[in-house]
């Protein structure tokens, strides 16, 4: 069974590029839309208006999360000179000079026998979490931690959240240390409030739900523009033209903060419902990066019927289409995990497209898909017009099959 109920008419790529530009001039103005900032609350709080103006009471669900920064690359000198080094995510501001002495992986108490209060701890990696290992040095005396990969390449890691009081550095599994030497990092760490704008169709079964989502963060690199601005705008799009409709599901529409650190937000929310309130949700459509410049037409490989009527949409257009990996890196995660169907569309981030896939699509070979990813040209220019428009049509053809018919997404 299949519904025309008049939304993919009704959606048009014009209407959707009109809420990207908004998006593009806050995070001009601001540098980028990213949690905690000015150009975050802005974006929020252009999404409300857009949703209050349609007719729709909007709900703002606020959270805490840590926030990191970064305010300048660690410097590590050893007796043999400098050493490329990493400062791990929440460690704090500090310069430290002293002799090293090797903890093994200094996870446990008996590790740290003997050690001499105010030396640079060296620990291998794995066994327990970074944060483990740093609140044993903390314990111990020590002056800083450096902990050596245990694979080849450079090792960033996380402290998970602020608190810990030593600078905490990562180097990579072939560098020797020799003592004395001096870690200096030079960071920010804090505690922000950050929410979620939410809100649903008045029609519709209140106890059978669509989820249609997008986060509203972007990284601090740039103002997000494909990467999530494009998403954001099919949504707000989708949510005016449905306002005037008649689904059968109910639909919501969530626009997620902090998915760029972690996907808070999202996982805040879900984490929150109560087994009722899940059990009313019959499935979630994430749309994060949907106008990729060199694109690609990806439907993620939920095997449900989200992934049923995305493929079905572009085999009506004659449109080439493909599985991506189903990997939890956006904000269907959470609800996954929760047991919560979940699917969508995507096209291209960071990957590198490869020559069949250029064939298949057009574009540029070996080249990726977004190459301003996580960059601070992820402006409008970054924004493909032939692109957003095809996945604008493919969430509404979505959002028809599921919202406008019994069809089950499990």
């Amino acid at each position: 069974m299949s519904a025309d109920p008049g939304l993919d008419e009704a959606v048009t790529e014009p209407n959707v590029f009109a809420h990207v530009q908004v998006l593009a001039e806050i995070g001009k103005q601001h540098g980028n839309r990213a949690v905690g900032t000015a150009g975050y609350e802005a974006s929020a709080q252009y999404v409300e208006h857009v949703l209050a103006a349609a007719g729709y009471q909007v709900t703002s669900q606020s959270f805490t999360l840590p926030h990191y920064r970064e305010v300048s690359p660690a410097v590590l000198t050893t007796a043999t000179g400098p050493v490329d080094a990493a400062t791990f995510a929440f460690s704090p501001s500090g310069r430290v000079s002293g002799p090293v002495q090797d903890t093994g992986m200094g996870c446990l108490s008996t590790d740290w026998t003997g050690f001499r209060r105010g030396s640079i701890a060296v620990a291998g990696r794995g066994g327990c979490s970074f944060r483990v290992k740093a609140d044993q040095a903390a314990k111990a005396g020590a002056g800083a931690l450096i902990v050596v990969n245990s694979r080849p390449g450079e090792l960033k890691g996380s402290l998970g959240e602020p608190g810990t009081p030593l600078p905490v550095v990562g180097v990579a599994q072939d560098v020797t240390i020799e003592g004395p030497v001096t870690v200096e990092t030079n960071t920010t760490s804090t505690m922000k409030v950050s929410r979620n704008v939410i809100a649903q169709t008045g029609q519709g079964d209140p106890d059978d739900v669509l989820i249609l989502g997008a986060h509203l963060d972007s990284v601090e690199a740039g103002p997000g523009i494909n990467d999530n601005g494009s998403g954001v705008g099919v949504v707000l799009e989708i949510a005016e033209q449905l306002a005037r409709m008649r689904p059968e599901r109910a639909v919501r529409f969530a626009f997620w903060g902090a998915e760029e650190v972690g996907l808070v937000g999202s996982t805040h929310y879900v984490r929150n419902l109560s087994a009722e309130e899940k059990a009313k949700i019959a499935g979630y459509v994430n749309l994060d990066m949907v106008a990729t410049e060199n694109h690609g037409y990806g439907v993620y490989d939920s095997d449900n019927a989200i992934e049923e009527a995305a493929t079905e949409f572009y085999g009506l257009r004659g449109l080439p289409s493909e599985e991506v990996a189903f990997d939890g890196r956006s904000d269907y995660g959470p609800f996954v995990k929760a047991g919560i169907p979940a699917g969508g569309i995507f096209t291209g981030a960071d990957s590198i497209k490869t020559p069949d896939q250029a064939e298949v699509y057009g574009g540029t070979a070996n080249r990726a898909f977004d190459p301003c990813y996580h960059k601070a040209c992820d402006t409008i220019e970054n924004v493909n017009r032939q692109v957003l428009d095809v996945s604008a049509d493919a969430v509404a053809y979505i959002v028809e099959q599921l919202a406008f018919t019994g069809r089950p997404v499990r």
